[in-house]
């Protein structure tokens, strides 16, 4: 075992040190601004904390979103984040902040345990722009109107085992993240198809017939 091996610092620990280090009533791109140089998929799974509840806070969908898939074009184009006016003034006052870091450390707790360095897909340029590819498509998902549970929580779950993969150097985290997606577009086809049927059966009871 090579003991000069260096291995990335664990996302808990860049966590605490940016918390720390945090302002309060900082908006998101103030926050952005300051931890660009930590990287995108540090951002990102701080902005995907609010889906990680069982309620998201009122109003934040859309700016959080809207930035996760900025950050995204940002990884794929390899340019610098675009703020738009809303998204940027958007403020985490310091209650927020609290609860988005403390919900994160939640789950970093548990994704840590089996997470450590291993594997080279992480290091496979067109797999990364795979992975930013399926991040923007999950966070469209989070935009979709839907009264059902877990449509926020289910493909938030996705982003983050994706985006820790990438931070941690873990490819076995990646594939499991691989796995969250087809789990996440699974779920949400069925939805897609229960709601067609539901449609059609209402619809029949009425007399009104679908092709």
């Amino acid at each position: 075992m090579d003991s000069n091996k260096q291995y990335p610092i664990r996302t808990s620990k860049k966590l605490k040190e940016i918390k720390n280090s945090l302002p309060d009533n900082i908006t998101i791109g103030k926050l952005v601004n300051e931890l660009l140089s930590e990287g995108n998929y540090i951002l990102v799974i701080i902005l995907i904390a609010p889906f990680l509840f069982p309620i998201s806070f009122p109003g934040s969908s859309t700016p959080f979103g809207i930035m996760i898939i900025l950050l995204e074009f940002a990884n794929l184009s390899g340019k610098a984040v675009y703020l738009p006016k809303k998204a940027s003034n958007y403020v985490l006052d310091a209650s927020t902040v609290e609860k988005l870091f403390n919900i994160l450390m939640k789950f970093l707790k548990y994704i840590e345990k089996i997470s450590k360095p291993r594997g080279n897909l992480v290091s496979n340029m067109y797999l990364l722009k795979i992975n930013s590819i399926l991040i923007i498509l999950l966070s469209v998902v989070l935009f979709l109107p839907l009264p059902i549970p877990l449509t926020d929580f289910i493909p938030a779950i996705a982003i983050l085992v994706l985006s820790i993969s990438n931070l941690e150097k873990d490819s076995y985290l990646m594939i499991l993240g691989y796995l969250c997606v087809i789990g996440t577009f699974i779920y949400f086809a069925s939805v897609g198809y229960v709601g067609v049927e539901t449609i059609k059966l209402v619809l029949h009871n009425f007399g009104i017939y679908l092709i």
